[in-house]
């Protein structure tokens, strides 16, 4: 500056400098590669997206005395859509970069043909209500019922501590409970597991499998440590 001791004509001006931020996720890529088996994700929906089997067209054609009839088969990879939400209670602040370091990994990983990002804020009757900004007033505030998919294409992932005020009030998990007869969901927890059971999910431990029926992409089967099995349509 121009106090005392100071050299040079004028007051001096600073240089802001730009630091990179340590990443919150350690191995992003080791994360990338455990969920890659999302690649194989098939809703139980009719695929969007078809092209033209030429060997297929070519048989029919050739059976049909050379009348062109042209046979299209579905592609069902990429097929589905994930909706990534972020529960915006105030004790989630601190997780935003997560967010925004998770949304990266999926946007990378190639399972999906589009990823959603919005917020889950308490709404002003206190039910849930989205929007596209973690302030509640940045962005206008949706009825919760955007993040449902009735063909099962959507698979919904929410970052939250299962703490804040739409937890206390019930309201978040009737919207779980709505969501899962839909398609897949997923609560990503991101304190610590010993504080799981200070929260206001109940957890049960236990391993995963999809069911063997027809619509088994939306049906998973929970087995825990007693051995029991429990099926459940796509609550995870």
């Amino acid at each position: 500056g121009d106090g005392p001791g100071a050299h040079g004509a004028g007051p001096a001006r600073a240089l802001p400098v730009g630091v990179p931020a340590a990443p919150v996720l350690p191995a992003p890529l080791e994360l990338q590669r455990a969920l890659r088996p999302l690649q194989g994700y098939r809703s139980p929906a009719t695929p969007l997206r078809s092209e033209l089997d030429e060997v297929a067209t070519a048989e029919v054609s050739a059976r049909a005395g050379g009348l062109i009839l042209p046979v299209r088969r579905y592609l069902s990879r990429r097929d589905a859509r994930l909706q990534l939400v972020l529960d915006a209670s105030s004790s989630m602040r601190v997780w935003g970069r997560l967010f925004a370091e998770l949304a990266q990994v999926f946007s990378r990983l190639g399972a999906f043909s589009d990823v959603q990002v919005s917020h889950l804020h308490q709404g002003p009757d206190g039910g849930p209500a989205v929007s596209r900004s973690a302030d509640p007033y940045g962005a206008p505030l949706h009825a919760a019922d955007r993040l449902s998919d009735p063909t099962g294409r959507r698979i919904v992932v929410l970052v939250s501590d299962c703490a804040g005020p739409l937890w206390h009030g019930g309201h978040a998990h009737r919207l779980l409970h709505h969501l899962t007869r839909q398609g897949p969901v997923v609560v990503l927890q991101p304190l610590p597991q010993r504080m799981w059971n200070r929260t206001r999910l109940p957890v049960t431990f236990g391993g995963l499998s999809r069911g063997d029926t027809l619509g088994g992409g939306a049906v998973l089967r929970v087995r825990t440590a007693s051995g029991a099995a429990e099926a459940r349509r796509g609550a995870l």
